[in-house]
């Protein structure tokens, strides 16, 4: 497997930066809106359960898509091309790295 040429990199961590962006947000707004259903009185509360039972599906589905995009920055750092001096780029030395054994 070869390495993934500095553009290629930029375009990932973009792509990647800006998918980042949107879950988030939309993590906030679902937490929101289990945050207003518990305050509701028990008996109302009770009538909305189907409602806060799929927000809080949503909001361990955007959790695991959070961190999906944290395990594909961590691919990219591994796999990003070095500069001559064998040194990484700045952007690619903040991402999280990977660990040897999750790779096959």
């Amino acid at each position: 497997m070869g390495t993934l040429k500095i553009q290629h990199v930029i375009d990932a961590l973009s792509g990647m930066q800006a998918l980042n962006e949107v879950l988030t947000g939309e993590l906030s707004d679902v937490e929101v809106c289990i945050e207003e259903l518990e305050a509701l009185p028990p008996a109302e509360l009770d009538n909305m359960a189907g409602e806060r039972e799929a927000y809080v599906t949503a909001r361990a589905a955007l959790h695991s898509g959070l961190a999906s995009i944290t395990d594909v920055l961590g691919w990219v750092h591994l796999m990003a091309e070095k500069d001559e001096d064998g040194n990484e780029l700045v952007a690619v030395r903040t991402l999280p790295s990977v660990p040897l054994s999750s790779i096959n």
